[in-house]
């Protein structure tokens, strides 16, 4: 049986790393053509050669803070494989710390990288997607930004934009044959744990299957580990919900107490 995939052409960013990286695996496995996007050229090499195998591959550098950029990104995309029909809004970055220790400039930082990331690929793509009268945007959001994380206000602002901004543009387009998914994902083993993988993540090339999966099916949304499907349904109680969030805080905050986390904020002070 063919994979809805197969033949299609599909830009990745974040591609070059965790779960972009094996997301545009998986595409390059079932068939597509994938340009793989990575924020710095270093990493885009490094890409190369684990994907060289792959002649339906290619690769290019890009900012996606940078609005120019991520234009020509899409022109380059079309001028050689002559379409686009799906793009993943996959670039981010993350934060775990206490409100009053992040700055306007991080939040700047995490808004330009999580959510006008986002904007500016969507801008590039649907001028694209509207000629050719099909495609498919997908923007990675967070579990994170479903639960109202503690600790995270920074990144759970940036996610609950995605969301939004997903969902406002999927019954928008829908009519026009663009369809628009927001994937949700829990805990994923990634380097980004650097190696304390939390109890129940999910390996990330199953991660990029589940993702791959709800797309070719058009959800509205993806959200996984399943067991995450059930917490947020419980959540729908408010005593739940409130006994759930008071946990996440003191296991959070037990955390920053550690010596551990003193000792790296500490050394990250003496960075600046």
């Amino acid at each position: 049986m063919t994979d809805v995939f197969t033949g299609k052409i599909a830009v990745v960013t974040g591609g070059t790393s965790g779960i972009g990286y094996a997301v545009a695996e998986e595409l390059l496995k079932r068939g597509a053509t994938v340009w793989v996007i990575g924020s710095r050229q270093e990493s885009v090499e490094k890409a190369k050669v684990s994907f060289a195998a792959y002649t339906n591959a290619r690769f290019a550098a890009v900012d996606v803070r940078n609005n120019a950029a991520v234009e020509k990104m899409v022109q380059d995309c079309v001028q050689k494989d002559g379409r686009l029909d799906y793009l993943f809004n996959n670039a981010g970055i993350s934060q775990k710390n206490p409100y009053e220790e992040s700055t306007l400039d991080d939040w700047k930082e995490m808004i330009d990288i999580n959510l006008w990331g986002v904007i500016y690929g969507i801008n590039a793509a649907l001028p694209v997607m509207r000629a050719q009268k099909s495609g498919h945007i997908i923007n990675t959001s967070s579990v994170a930004a479903l639960f109202g994380t503690p600790y995270q206000s920074l990144y759970v602002t940036t996610k609950n934009a995605v969301i939004g901004l997903t969902d406002c543009l999927y019954y928008e387009y829908l009519p026009l044959n663009i369809v628009f998914t927001a994937v949700c994902p829990g805990d994923v083993a990634t380097p980004i744990f650097k190696g304390r993988i939390p109890e129940g993540a999910v390996p990330v090339e199953v991660a990029a299957r589940i993702i791959l999966d709800g797309v070719a099916q058009k959800e509205r949304m993806v959200v996984f580990p399943e067991f995450m499907r059930e917490v947020l349904e419980k959540c729908k109680d408010p005593v739940f919900r409130d006994m759930a969030h008071k946990q996440a805080e003191a296991d959070t905050r037990a955390i920053f107490e550690s010596p551990e986390y003193r000792k790296f904020k500490a050394a990250q002070k003496n960075l600046r």
